[in-house]
């Protein structure tokens, strides 16, 4: 897909979040429509979503394309979790926001907008590309995402990090991506109808949480500096790791994929995350806004970067 077409259906998709923004703040979605939302999402369309997206015949190229993204996740996750938590250490931050920041900065909206976006550009190749990749990702915010949060609990709940429906959705799916063969017809689209709602869902859900906010608090947050170095981090400096991945010679959508899941903005669930764990949980929301208006400009420069390289390569 051109860059143009590109940017008109990615304006189509935040427009999304912005009526989620005016129906919390006309309180036509009333307080407490967030716990919904996050309860339907995490437990019902996402999963299905990843069972449906991981459905598909076993063969050695799924195969290889599956081990290069997800050399491509760990590599990223890796870097990025490192460089995150040593910047951390490094700024002066209020104890209630650390474990937020850090969170905003690895961990972006892959699963929801990340799978939306890959669908624009490459059809249904595009979703199970982004599947691919995201299932290191899954793995890694469902169980170190909420390590994050809980580490300094005085139980740490266990069996929430290792057992819950991300992760346990993300292995059965990788149990029928190496089966032969593929689902029946009737559950296949069973899946297909439950999963498919997650992405306006979660852009909904962007747009509730950012209305849920008092205008003065937003403002106050979207001034810190710490955001702003966040967002720098999750929507450029990250997904730029990957660029020399370009001149392996791998397919171009596979590529494009990888560098646009990775510079997805700062996650949602970050902000589901600090509320339940009592954390900042606003100081959380208003950095997943940041990073969500200024990947309207950084995802189509991602896009055109990633077409330029590719082409010189």
């Amino acid at each position: 897909m051109k860059l143009a077409p590109f940017m008109q259906e990615l304006t189509l998709l935040y427009s999304i979040a912005l009526i989620g923004y005016i129906l919390r703040k006309k309180e036509i979605l009333p307080p407490g429509s967030e716990r919904t939302l996050s309860a339907l999402l995490l437990n019902v369309t996402l999963p299905a979503l990843i069972i449906f997206g991981m459905d598909v015949s076993f063969s050695i190229e799924n195969l290889i394309q599956f081990g290069w993204l997800s050399v491509m996740s760990i590599f990223v996750l890796l870097i990025s979790s490192l460089f995150s938590w040593w910047t951390i250490k490094k700024l002066k931050i209020i104890k209630t926001q650390k474990n937020a920041l850090e969170g905003i900065m690895i961990f972006g909206n892959q699963g929801f907008l990340g799978i939306a976006v890959c669908f624009l550009l490459f059809g249904e190749t595009g979703v199970l590309f982004a599947t691919f990749f995201n299932f290191v990702y899954l793995l890694w915010i469902w169980t170190y995402g909420i390590y994050l949060f809980a580490r300094h609990s005085e139980t740490l709940p266990w069996r929430s990090v290792f057992l819950n429906p991300g992760v346990i959705s993300t292995l059965v799916g990788l149990i029928f991506m190496l089966l032969p063969g593929t689902l029946p017809s009737a559950l296949s689209n069973t899946l297909e109808l439950l999963g498919k709602p997650t992405v306006p869902l979660s852009m909904l859900l962007i747009g509730v949480l950012l209305g849920a906010l008092p205008l003065k608090h937003l403002m106050s947050f979207i001034k810190s500096s710490h955001l702003w170095i966040a967002s720098f981090y999750k929507l450029l400096l990250f997904p730029f790791l990957l660029l020399p991945f370009v001149f392996l010679s791998l397919p171009l959508p596979l590529i494009a994929v990888a560098v646009l899941t990775a510079g997805m903005p700062s996650a949602p669930t970050i902000s589901m995350y600090a509320e339940r764990y009592g954390e900042d949980a606003s100081f959380a929301a208003a950095g997943v806004m940041l990073s969500t208006v200024l990947s309207c400009l950084t995802i189509p420069f991602l896009y055109g970067l990633v077409l330029i390289i590719s082409s010189l390569a």
